[in-house]
């Protein structure tokens, strides 16, 4: 008897291009869900699940600080793939993950990843072409996180936190992103003054406003 499957299902597989790789079989256990712009697909720390793979949309990866500061370290975009490295390294979700935009994502359950895809040799060359290009766009990000300005990274960090509150005005704790970004407090404040001089930003108390989103997004570019 055929194997029943929903179309949604088998219309994300073709689009991830996974048809040679997932089973028949398997495509009856699989998920597909839409996200809403801002609802958060994974939590860091939770326990693994599900293999996520973005069908349409965008992903951005939160990374936290200790003070409960956010960065955006990544974003996944079509075809990537969420949860490969907690998977291989057998340990919790690292990374908090949120829709940028509203998304479609193709959820594989762990039993599934373990009884019918681990034996596929298309499936874990797949895999293999999956981490080498995120070890290769890490790799890349690093060095040019060592040799970009403070400034620049700074302004990326005021763009993306505005990105996520949706706001232009933002909380700023000196300490705390002094900490998390590496920077010491006397240099940020420096940076902060030379961005309101040009009119960029405004720092008020523990808040920050951009005035010009324009010349911020052109200096976070830069990074």
């Amino acid at each position: 008897m055929p194997i029943k499957v929903n179309p949604d299902i088998t219309a994300a597989v073709l689009k991830a291009n996974l048809q040679e790789i997932i089973t028949d079989e398997a495509l009856t256990n699989l998920q597909v869900k839409m996200y809403k712009k801002n609802e958060t697909v994974v939590v860091s720390g939770n326990e693994l699940q599900y293999f996520y793979i973005v069908i349409e949309g965008r992903v951005a990866i939160h990374n936290y600080s200790d003070q409960g500061n956010v960065a955006v370290v990544d974003y996944v975009e079509k075809n990537g793939v969420l949860g490969d490295l907690e998977f291989f390294q057998q340990c919790n979700y690292l990374h908090t993950a949120v829709a940028v935009v509203p998304s479609t994502i193709l959820l594989i359950p762990l039993q599934i990843v373990h009884s019918h895809l681990t034996k596929s040799v298309t499936f874990l060359s797949h895999m293999c072409t999956v981490l080498t290009d995120k070890l290769m766009k890490s790799s890349v990000k690093n060095a040019r996180s060592l040799l970009y300005p403070a400034k620049n990274k700074l302004c990326k960090y005021i763009l993306q936190t505005s990105e996520k509150f949706e706001s232009a005005t933002i909380p700023f704790v000196m300490k705390d992103i002094s900490s998390m970004m590496g920077i010491s407090d006397r240099h940020i404040r420096r940076l902060l003054s030379d961005l309101a001089q040009e009119q960029i930003i405004i720092k008020e108390n523990r808040t920050i406003k951009v005035l010009d989103m324009e010349q911020l997004h052109r200096y976070s570019t830069d990074f």
